[in-house]
């Protein structure tokens, strides 16, 4: 669904249906059930990944939307044709291998690209442009945090939901299989608040007219990685961890 449609499906006055079937379901349960429901909820800036346990009227509150346009563009999509997302139907060994293959390798391949790109504008520009240092940090804090988020996902918690999947009986350090989807639930928020950190230093990925190519790469580079996280994050706090907690 084009950008321009979903703006036209905003503008509408009043849903055709009650407000409140929509407004009382989770946000993350919505995107489950439809990924498409995700670009309408980055249209109006409600956040669908780690705030995906809000209910929708919360969200609306929360990022300042009118609840009346939200969920006419809502209607509007889920009317324009069929679901796209089949993950949710995949089986959970499957749908870890679509993560694990998906986002946690695009995670390692743009990874260096971003620390290499942010290095060089500050090389650059760091002495001449105050944001370009912070800029910087923070890319290397999203990094430094995501990395070993992937290595404790892949080496702990997914052959433990894989097992359990099976009919195993899991024997790990980490006790309940929440104790560790609630940690990864937590590195999630704090990417979360990383990037929007992030989206402050550049008014939302968008470089001043006197940006160098490589400085706008870094955030054309970023935006893409913003866009993919979310959907990982979204796949597992949404879909992944609660059909694993369904196991115990």
């Amino acid at each position: 669904m084009s950008s321009a449609s979903l703006a036209s499906a905003s503008q509408l006055e009043q849903p055709s249906t009650p407000l409140s079937p929509w407004l009382e379901r989770k946000v993350g349960e919505l995107v489950a059930e439809d990924f498409r429901r995700a670009h309408v909820f980055s249209q109006f800036g409600i956040d669908f990944c780690c705030g995906g346990g809000r209910a929708l009227i919360n969200a609306c509150e929360r990022a300042q939307a009118d609840p009346y346009k939200v969920v006419a563009a809502l209607e509007y999509m889920t009317n324009s044709g069929a679901k796209e997302d089949e993950l949710n139907q995949l089986p959970l060994e499957q749908l870890i291998d679509y993560i694990e293959r998906t986002h946690h390798q695009y995670v390692r391949a743009k990874a260096p690209l971003l620390l290499e790109y942010s290095e060089k504008m500050v090389r650059a520009h760091g002495e001449h442009y105050a944001e370009i240092v912070p800029f910087a940090g923070w890319v290397r804090a999203l990094i430094e945090d995501l990395m070993p988020h992937l290595m404790k996902e892949e080496n702990i918690l997914f052959p433990a939901i894989r097992a359990m999947s099976q009919g195993e009986q899991v024997q790990g350090c980490f006790g309940h299989i929440g104790n560790p989807i609630n940690a990864m639930q937590h590195e999630h928020e704090d990417a979360g608040l990383i990037l929007q950190k992030l989206h402050e230093l550049t008014n939302g990925f968008t470089p001043p007219e006197y940006a160098c190519t490589t400085w706008r790469v870094c955030y054309a580079t970023l935006a893409e990685f913003e866009a993919d996280l979310h959907r990982h994050i979204h796949l597992e706090n949404n879909i992944l961890f609660p059909k694993a907690l369904q196991l115990t």
